[in-house]
């Protein structure tokens, strides 16, 4: 099961371009693109997009445009389509794509697909290049049901993996951090702060240290504010923007040269904080407290928490709250035992639900979870999620939570979809 980020923000948040009118007596083409990166529509309903002009209306301008899939499928949940829009000489304005949506009888959570502009020709093409479409199933809404047990498992699943992730922004100032981009993998990095500056690749990054005591050394007490200006990191193709600070830290011992035993505890303060790679921009917004302690450098022990932490892309938010994630790494034999439980609240689940792991789910190597139980309830309706193995996962739905199931499905950890 690999760590990712949360699964519901998949595509570029950009801001909407430029008016529509005004191009009459230009000499400019002007620039196209949509009018928005964000449509909801409910099933059977049709979609329209809006693709603008603006900026100018000179000479003839043409572009192309296509659909692609994201959760929903074409042929199933929406028709594919594709095709050239055109704009006459001295005309801006408005062009709309219309989409039929297809309305169908499972209960599903809300599912998108993109569709995209390219192959401009007389003019520019604006940032808005790409929109999401959301389909919102009004049948969707919890309670859970055999019909979108999985997709909740998924999305909850997510949640609790990717906010590991979160702390390797770490690295990026220098203080120790539990690394690797997969849950068997895990090591303590440490760098040196000692620098008011991070090195971007292209843009900027500023760091405000607060040495409480003066003594020069990363101690209890210290605040750091850090603020990314569209810095990109090319070893990881993400451009991070906004601001994020660290502070209620406390440090025993000596993390930052891995003496042990020793400690390391702050907390993230997210201002909605930005980063984008090529599937698109996410939005950080909240707070997330840190433990990191070992005994040996054998063992580490991780605790995550927070009180609320918000996620964000294309129009999707996914909130975690009254959220604790409890880890334990061995770094000799790369296993990891892991807890957690709290409250997931998404526009995908037009809902929220609690979670809490009644077995700890275990990890061994660069491997899926080989144990584990969790209980996904919304107060009406419940899923119990049992790690068979590290291939499959059972999943056993109380739709009435009369505490008799009602629907047992077994699935592969590779159909969760966790990548």
């Amino acid at each position: 099961m690999r760590r990712i980020s949360i699964t519901i923000f998949l595509l570029v948040l950009a801001a909407c371009g430029g008016s529509s009118g005004g191009g009459g007596g230009s000499n400019l083409p002007g620039t196209l693109q949509f009018g928005s990166t964000s449509y909801d529509v409910s099933e059977g309903a049709v979609v329209n997009i809006t693709v603008t002009r603006s900026g100018g209306s000179s000479g003839v301008l043409s572009v192309d445009y296509a659909t692609a899939d994201g959760t929903a499928v074409a042929g199933t949940d929406y028709p594919a389509m594709s095709g050239t829009l055109t704009y006459a000489d001295g005309v801006s304005g408005n062009q709309t794509i219309s989409i039929p949506i297809t309305d169908d009888s499972s209960a599903e959570i809300a599912e998108t697909f993109t569709v995209t502009l390219s192959n401009v020709s007389g003019a520019t093409l604006g940032v808005n290049s790409s929109a999401t479409v959301n389909i919102i199933n009004d049948s969707a809404a919890l309670p859970i049901t055999d019909g979108n047990a999985q997709e909740i498992t998924e999305a909850v699943l997510d949640a609790i993996t990717s906010t590991v992730d979160v702390i390797d922004i770490l690295d990026l100032i220098g203080v120790p951090a539990i690394a690797g981009s997969n849950l068997g993998v895990a090591k303590v990095a440490v760098m040196d702060i000692t620098m008011d500056t991070i090195a971007c690749d292209t843009g900027e990054a500023t760091v405000t240290w607060n040495d409480a005591d003066n003594n020069l050394v990363i101690s209890t007490g210290d605040t750091f504010d850090v603020v990314f200006a569209m810095c990109f990191f090319g070893d990881i193709e993400t451009t991070f923007d906004g601001p994020t600070s660290l502070t209620n830290m406390v440090v025993t011992g000596d993390p930052f040269n891995q003496i042990a035993p020793w400690g390391l505890a702050l907390t993230f303060g997210f201002d909605n904080l930005s980063a984008t790679d090529s599937a698109g921009t996410l939005i950080i917004d909240g707070g997330l407290d840190l433990d990191l302690s070992s005994e040996n450098n054998v063992v580490v022990d991780l605790s995550l928490a927070t009180a609320s932490l918000t996620a964000q892309q294309s129009g999707i938010s996914a909130t975690l709250s009254d959220y604790v994630l409890a880890e334990t790494l061995d770094l000799n034999a790369l296993t990891q035992v892991i807890s957690a439980s709290g409250t997931f609240t998404s526009t995908l689940l037009e809902g929220n639900v609690t979670f809490e792991t009644l077995q700890d789910f275990v990890v061994i190597g660069d491997d899926n979870p080989s144990e584990g139980q969790l209980l996904i309830s919304d107060g009406s309706s419940s899923v119990l999620v049992t790690v068979l193995d590290n291939i499959n996962v059972q999943l056993e739905i109380d739709i009435d939570l009369d505490g008799t199931i009602d629907r047992t499905i077994v699935v592969t950890w590779t159909e969760l979809d966790l990548d």
